[in-house]
């Protein structure tokens, strides 16, 4: 009997315990949420505050997790449209360079067809030149105007190198043109500057040369050296050319230079004298009238005075005189030097 009612007492312990656990279980906070279903009928679903915040917890995971994905795949829809954007401004771009590129290289081959127009020319000046200059030394030193040692031409078009080129991109090319271009640019003006200085050089050698003939016209009335005296008669010595013409005909200075003396001397009459240089210089008498002054510069072939027939003449003439060195020679022989 003592055994049964400890048995009952346990088991009734255990009820109590269960219970105890069941009023827990009932008094902790419920959230009832009301869900319509129609008809006016609804439907009460109860959860307990702990799952309610599970649940919260969860769905608050979901949303941050939505947002973030939907803030990502915005980003790059936004920056998708812009990096279409830009790639097809970088495809127009592109497509400008390209145009401006080939339109250089189109330039750079026409400026090089030019040149090479220019070479061509500048053969055939030279050519020219040599062939009336009839001076050896001066036809030499054109001829070696651009002559490159070993090279058979110094045209432009024989300067061309170039190959399959693989990763060349045509900047590159446009860019390498326009070096070789820049090249012949300058190879042209050193070799027409060397032709301009070498026939100007020659040019001013002919001339500081007396030999143009000082007069339009006139006839030669006394030539240079011994003489009959035309005034006083006997023996007189001439020291240079007298050309009969008319009263007031141009003098012309026979070479550029410098006028050394311009007026009255004795028996010339009014007298110009010019120093060409090298040793050359002319002179002039018995003008009627002087159009330069002293150390004024003068061109071959400028007017410096008027033919008259002041001091000791016998009529209108000019007296023309050259010096080489300080000393007079007969003036007929650099005019007929220069025919």
């Amino acid at each position: 009997m003592l055994d049964v009612k400890v048995a009952k007492l346990k088991n009734t312990g255990e009820i109590m315990e269960a219970n105890n656990k069941l009023e827990e279980v009932n008094t902790e906070p419920v959230i009832q949420l009301i869900i319509p279903r129609g008809s006016g009928q609804e439907k009460v679903v109860s959860v307990t505050r702990k799952k309610a915040m599970t649940l919260a917890g969860i769905f608050a995971v979901v949303f941050v997790c939505m947002a973030g994905a939907a803030g990502f795949y915005g980003w790059q829809y936004h920056h998708s449209k812009i990096d279409r954007a830009a790639y097809q401004e970088y495809l127009d771009h592109k497509s400008e360079q390209e145009a401006k590129i080939q339109s250089l290289l189109d330039d750079n081959e026409k400026m090089l067809r030019d040149m090479s127009e220019i070479h061509t020319l500048e053969t055939k000046l030279r050519r020219a030149v040599i062939q009336n200059s009839g001076d050896r030394e001066f036809s030499s030193s054109l001829d070696s105007i651009g002559a490159t040692p070993g090279a058979k031409s110094t045209d432009p078009s024989y300067n061309g190198k170039g190959g399959p080129g693989a990763d060349i991109s045509m900047m590159d090319v446009a860019a390498a043109q326009n070096k070789n271009l820049t090249s012949q640019i300058d190879r042209q003006k050193k070799n027409m500057h060397e032709l301009l200085t070498i026939i100007e050089g020659r040019n001013n050698r002919l001339s500081i040369l007396p030999d143009l003939w000082p007069t339009d016209g006139g006839v030669i009335s006394s030539l240079y050296g011994g003489r009959t005296g035309p005034i006083n008669g006997g023996f007189d010595w001439h020291p240079g050319l007298d050309i009969a013409v008319d009263i007031g005909t141009p003098v012309y200075a026979a070479a550029m230079g410098t006028v050394e003396m311009a007026g009255w001397n004795g028996g010339y009459g009014q007298y110009v004298k010019i120093r060409h240089g090298n040793g050359y210089e002319s002179a002039y008498g018995h003008m009627s009238g002087i159009a330069v002054t002293a150390g004024q510069q003068v061109r071959k072939g400028e007017i410096i005075g008027f033919v008259g027939s002041t001091g000791y003449s016998t009529g209108p003439h000019l007296h023309f005189e050259v010096f080489v060195d300080g000393e007079n020679i007969d003036p007929l022989y650099m005019l007929k030097k220069a025919r």
